[in-house]
C-alpha cells in the first residue's frame, strides 16, 4: 500500500508511480545510465540545466538512450550521488519539445 500521509496534495502516489516508471526505465536501459554518469566527469564544474547537459554528453559522443525518460532517470541517479549540485536557479528549456518551460540549473559537481 503507498503511504501518502503528509502530502496536502496527495502527490505521494504520483511521485512513486513517477519514480517506479524511472526505474523501469533505468533497468531495461542496460549500462547507458552508468555510461552518462561516467561522462559527467568530463563535465566537471559545468553550469547548466539537464537538457544543457544532454545535448554536451550526446555530442562527446553518449549514444542516445533506449528511451527518452531515460534522461529523467539519469538527472535524479545524478542529484542522488550528488554529481548535480543545484544552483537554487531556474531557465528556460530551449528544445522544442520542452515548451520554454522553466527547470532547475545545476553545476555538475
Amino acid at each position: 500500500m503507498r503511504d501518502n500521509q503528509g502530502d496536502m496534495f496527495n502527490n505521494g502516489d504520483a511521485k512513486l508511480s513517477r519514480d517506479e516508471a524511472l526505474e523501469r526505465v533505468r533497468r531495461h536501459g542496460g549500462d547507458w545510465q552508468e555510461k552518462a554518469l561516467a561522462g559527467l566527469m568530463l563535465l566537471s564544474g559545468f553550469i547548466g540545466t539537464s537538457e544543457d547537459v544532454r545535448i554536451k554528453l550526446i555530442v562527446l559522443g553518449l549514444e542516445k538512450p533506449h528511451h527518452h525518460n531515460a534522461w529523467g532517470a539519469f538527472a535524479k541517479e545524478a542529484l542522488k550521488r550528488k554529481l548535480y549540485i543545484p544552483t537554487g536557479q531556474r531557465r528556460h528549456m530551449r528544445g522544442d519539445k520542452s515548451n520554454a518551460r522553466k527547470t532547475d540549473v545545476y553545476r555538475v559537481a
